[in-house]
């Protein structure tokens, strides 16, 4: 059946309610949540019809098969364009590298496509690629390399035949290689000079520490000691058609694309799968302020502590929490307390991720002069707490739930991500009428199950909190929050 969202305005309409409710902000003091100017009361009492939105299904609109060597395939149809869009996925990503090797997942993702095959120098393969007007990306994620072709559907044939080759076929030639270690290299040199990159880094890298994955950001070192030859085991380890899924999408007849792939693909023989089980997260909670000097006018923060994985059932509720605590913008708590009312931050926010495989990270973070740093984690702390006492009003929670709601029918604006959305769905284990029953579960949430997720799971009193800033001005303050340490200053080299 059509699922019936609610309220949802034409964009133009939008934009205008949004620039309405930013001229029309009141600057009165606000002690019960967000508080409302006129411009906001005005668009809340718009009403729009329902859209009409229908989930997409496996065996109705997409047809899913698996070949005999252990692919598995996803195709449908789109004659609404001539062209053909392809997404290959294989379990194979950083969590799975080990303690000796980190990087090496980026980097064979990135020489699959850069580094030639054995039919095809790199050079022979971007011109080809040029003449058909084709593109064949790839990239590497905590859990999976990716690669994606497009091109015109008059240039199936090739096109497939091309990625074919990338998959099966490989070089890793070492003059590609050498020149993307550098571009490598020279990024992670320039990363200290970059305030935010440099926070996510290191306040990852704290909390997980060096004994999981996610907690061993490369160094240019490791780069530079990254040879073919380890890109080659890497490939030959985790590239194997029994740990392949595939999605095609485009302007062709199914059947003849079906047996396209089993010429191309059929005949590569599967082998016997051990993925490596990646270290548990084991999460902890404690107190603790970390601090790398440097000497900017501004300073950037995050605080936070570990969350939760994507099968936790309550992941619905901690997302409309996350929403009106600091994840919705300018109508979240946050933002509306550390910037519009006590103007300490012009960015400010928060994030609770709830769809990764490990224990993912709460954090909350802001920029703001180096002598408001204290004030400012005073605040958000003082907030997430506020949010664990005081039940959010129904308003706050409606609110939220709509936003999340309204926002579903843009996930379906195209075929080809359509499809790509419904195999992720099968990658990361989630049951197949997944979709069909999402919107009900956040529909199911109540005010006490935010309030009783934001007590579970927020930590306010047992929370790491790193800055980058000038010390001089927010140190002494800052000890009120925890143990303070300075972390090393990196050589670039």
């Amino acid at each position: 059946m059509p699922r019936r969202l609610s309220r949802v305005m034409p964009l133009p309409l939008l934009v205008a309610a949004i620039l309405l409710v930013s001229s029309c902000a009141s600057d009165a003091p606000s002690t019960h949540g967000p508080r409302q100017s006129p411009g906001s009361e005005l668009v809340r009492r718009m009403t729009f019809s329902p859209l009409q939105v229908t989930i997409p299904r496996v065996g109705r609109e997409v047809d899913r098969r698996v070949l005999g060597n252990g692919i598995i395939l996803y195709l449908a149809e789109d004659q609404s364009l001539p062209v053909l869009d392809v997404y290959a996925v294989f379990r194979a990503g950083s969590l799975y590298e080990t303690a000796a090797r980190p990087g090496v997942a980026q980097f064979t993702a990135s020489q699959l496509r850069n580094g030639g095959t054995t039919r095809r120098t790199a050079e022979a393969l971007n011109e080809e690629l040029e003449v058909l007007g084709a593109s064949i990306e790839a990239s590497a994620s905590a859990e999976a390399i990716s690669l994606s072709l497009s091109a015109l559907a008059k240039d199936t044939d090739q096109a497939m035949e091309l990625l074919a080759e990338v998959i099966r076929q490989p070089a890793f030639d070492g003059k590609p290689l050498e020149i993307f270690k550098g571009r490598v290299i020279e990024d992670l040199r320039r990363l200290a000079d970059n305030p935010a990159r440099l926070l996510a880094r290191e306040f990852t890298r704290t909390l997980y520490t060096e004994a999981h994955p996610l907690g061993r950001p490369l160094t240019p070192a490791q780069a530079e000691a990254i040879q073919a030859e380890h890109l080659r085991d890497y490939y030959r380890r985790f590239f194997h058609p029994n740990n392949m899924m595939l999605a095609v999408v485009g302007d062709f007849r199914r059947e003849e694309m079906a047996a396209r792939i089993q010429t191309l693909f059929g005949d590569w023989p599967s082998s016997p799968l051990d993925l490596p089980a990646p270290p548990e997260v084991q999460p902890r909670f404690e107190r603790g302020v970390y601090i790398i000097p440097r000497n900017l006018a501004q300073a950037s923060l995050a605080l936070g502590h570990f969350g939760i994985n994507r099968f936790n059932p309550d992941r619905y509720a901690i997302e409309l929490m996350d929403a009106i605590l600091g994840g919705s913008g300018f109508s979240s708590r946050i933002m509306e307390r550390i910037r519009t009312e006590e103007g300490l931050a012009y960015s400010v926010g928060t994030m609770f991720p709830t769809s990764t495989r490990d224990i993912s990270l709460f954090w909350a973070t802001a920029q703001t002069k180096n002598e408001n740093v204290p004030r400012a984690v005073a605040a958000i702390l003082e907030e997430m707490r506020r949010i664990q006492r005081q039940p959010v009003s129904q308003d706050e929670l409606d609110r939220a739930k709509e936003a999340l709601v309204n926002s579903f029918v843009f996930r379906f604006t195209s075929r080809f991500g359509i499809v790509v959305q419904l195999m992720t769905q099968e990658f990361n284990g989630y049951p197949a009428d997944y979709l069909d029953t999402l919107l009900d579960r956040y529909r199911a949430v109540t005010v006490a199950d935010v309030q009783r997720v934001a007590g579970e799971y927020l930590h306010p009193d047992a929370s790491t909190i790193l800055i980058i800033g000038d010390p001089t001005q927010f140190e002494s303050g800052m000890r009120t929050f925890g143990p303070v340490h300075r972390l090393p200053v990196e050589s670039p080299g």
